[in-house]
This record gives structure tokens, sequence and C-alpha cells, in this order.
């Protein structure tokens, strides 16, 4: 069943005092299977961000629309908006976005608390979740106590609190050594092997070859895609890289 559905998306920005405009996004379309975990490679500067944010409804298109479960974001009004995203949508973001004067379990409950949820409720999703991120012993720390990694873990554990039907994920093992990627790429792909929907967008091959299936964005337009398939997520990798260097070549064969 079809989850996401980007449709025709353009997004344009004037320049300064209404000089030129810029295209970021230039009529892209794809559609996201309800438990795919899709990753969004392209360089700096390609779009990959700008999509991300229209898929979050954090920005709004130009042209065209995203459909999430058969809901139009552009028939939700802004008074609606941000109730909406805390329902359907997680967030994972490079630099956590965690508030440093809330506690880990302040910051991971903050979606529950917004949704007026019952404290019940509250303790009922925390503690089976904080216990398969390893951060039972932390909830009572503040995010400048604990390492890299575990910040990033309490970011995933907030986006997925809610039990979202999407999770977005903007290069989130961009501020990570390679353990804690690894680590936190392991996690997304046990949430998807679950039935989550997982879009992540990355500049980097190691990072995509954990998903299911890869758009190449450039210049603000999807190149090409790449499915896994059953193959070892090494040989994925090894593809993906390929494709990116010939991608940059400006060729157009890329299986």
């Amino acid at each position: 069943m079809v989850l996401l559905q980007a449709v025709d998306l353009v997004k344009t920005y004037s320049g300064r005092l209404g000089g030129r405009r810029y295209s970021a996004l230039d009529k892209v379309n794809f559609q996201v299977e309800q438990g795919e975990f899709t990753a969004v490679m392209g360089a700096s500067g390609s779009g990959k961000t700008t999509l991300l944010n229209l898929l979050a409804s954090l920005d709004k298109p130009s042209q065209g629309d995203v459909i999430l479960n058969g809901q139009s974001f552009r028939s939700i009004d802004e008074r609606r908006l941000a109730a909406f995203r805390r329902q359907n949508l997680g967030f994972v973001f490079q630099d956590y976005n965690l508030l440093d004067t809330f506690t880990v379990r302040d910051n991971i409950l903050l979606p529950l608390v917004l949704n007026r949820a019952a404290v019940e409720d509250m303790e009922k999703r925390l503690i089976p979740l904080a216990s398969r991120l390893g951060l039972e012993s932390l909830l009572d720390k503040f995010p400048y106590e604990i390492s890299g990694g575990e910040q990033q873990r309490t970011a995933v554990a907030r986006a997925m609190i809610t039990n979202p039907k999407l999770l977005l994920a903007d290069e989130p093992t961009g501020a990570l050594d390679s353990r804690s990627s690894a680590n936190l790429l392991d996690i997304f792909s046990e949430f998807n092997a679950q039935g989550q929907t997982i879009v992540m967008v990355t500049h980097s091959a190691f990072a995509a070859s954990f998903s299911s299936r890869v758009l190449f964005i450039q210049d603000g337009r999807l190149l090409t895609e790449i499915y896994r398939g059953d193959e070892p997520r090494r040989a994925f990798f090894d593809r993906l890289v390929n494709a990116s260097s010939s991608l940059m070549d400006g060729g157009a064969n890329v299986g």
C-alpha cells in the first residue's frame, strides 16, 4: 500500500530584492510504500533537504503536493498542521535538536505532552522504548551529560514515542562517529523490520546501504533509483558507490 506520495513537487526561491529565481526542486515525483525504508542521496545543494522539509510539512511547495496516507498536505490549514505533524510524523535531525534544560525522559516525552496524552500512557510507551534503545539508565540525565550517540538515540526515541506513520531522518549520522553511526542505522533497520516506514536523506553511501531503495537527486531533479533486493548490504554499498561516481561523472547508466 502506498503511504507517501510526492506529486510534481516544485520549490523555487526568489533572489534578493526580487532578483533571479532559483529552483531547488523541479517536478519531483515518487511514492513510498508502507513499511519501506527509502534513502535519498545527493551532494550538498542537490535539493535533498528541501525535499525532506516538504515531506515533513515544514515548508510548502511552490507547486505540487505531498500526500500521506491519503491526506493531502495542501488541504491541511495552518491551525491543524502542528498537530498533524505530531500525530503522523517522527523527525530525526543531524544536530539532535534536544532541549538542554529537559532531561532525557522529558525530551522523549515532549511530543506526548504536547498531544496531552495521559501520564499512564506516557510511561507505558516510554519504558519499552527506552529499554530498546539502551536509554534506561540515562532518563534522568541532561543532554549535555551524555554522548553524541546517546543524544541521537534520545532523538530517535522522541521521534518514535508517538508511533508515527512515517519516520523522517535528515543526515542522522552526520555528527556521529563510525561506531555510533552503525549502531543508529542498525536501530533504523530493526524498526523497519517491524513495519516502520522510513525516509532518510543522506550524502553517505554507507548510511544509504541500510535502506531498501535509494533515490538519487541532483540539481533538484530525481535522476534514478536503485533497489537493494536480496543482496547483502556490503554489495549494495559497493553498487551505491559506483552509482554515485557514475552520476557525478555525468553517466546515464547506473544499475
